[in-house]
């Protein structure tokens, strides 16, 4: 049976056309894919040449220099005054540099009653001495009895505890701590205590 035969078997009542051979026959093109494309018309990237990095040269910053100080010892501290006798008094009056002549005669008075006086006494004023460091006073032995009326050892650069109206002996030297002679000449009590101390620290001695 022929190939038309048999399509006029199965389709009898149906129109059937027939196409071209040219056109059955014609192949479809098959696009080229889209990575494809873009492969082939996009250009190849170049490899970027990399930039050397130039840094900045460094500028050295210029140094100051100073001028050298010159080191200036300080100035050395005044001496203490050159004593003449063994006995050392000290007072303070900040106004004059003598003392009240009512305090000088009450001093010497007092000084006669234990058998001494002023005359044979170096009398300083603390206010008025150019040199207030009595540490080679005391290291030295320069005096033998060291009377202070209102004067803390303290102020002397002495470390000594003393209390008042009590004469003590150190390294060899009486020292005798009591109140400013204004103070002591207007009270009685302490005219007794000071002339008690004083007699006490010379009999000692």
């Amino acid at each position: 049976m022929s190939s038309s035969a048999f399509f006029q078997i199965l389709y009898q009542h149906e129109t059937l056309f027939q196409l071209p051979e040219d056109i059955v026959a014609a192949p479809v093109e098959a696009k080229p894919a889209l990575a494809e494309v873009s492969a082939k018309t996009l250009p190849e990237p170049q490899a970027k040449t990399p930039v050397p990095e130039v840094s900045a040269p460094v500028v050295a910053e210029p140094k100051t220099v100073l001028p050298a100080t010159p080191v200036v010892p300080p100035p050395a501290a005044p001496d203490f005054p050159k004593l003449k006798h063994k006995v050392l008094i000290l007072i303070d009056e900040q106004k004059q540099k003598d003392m009240l002549a009512s305090e000088a005669l009450f001093l010497d008075n007092i000084l006669k009653a234990v058998g001494h006086s002023t005359e044979h006494a170096d009398i300083l004023n603390f206010s008025f001495l150019p040199g207030q460091d009595a540490r080679k006073v005391f290291s030295e032995k320069r005096t033998n009895f060291f009377i202070t009326f209102g004067v803390p050892l303290i102020r002397l650069h002495l470390d000594l505890l003393l209390a008042p109206y009590t004469p003590k002996n150190i390294d060899g030297i009486w020292f005798l701590l009591a109140d400013p002679l204004v103070v002591i000449e207007a009270d009685r009590n302490l005219k007794k205590k000071l002339w008690q101390a004083l007699k006490q620290m010379f009999e000692m001695s």
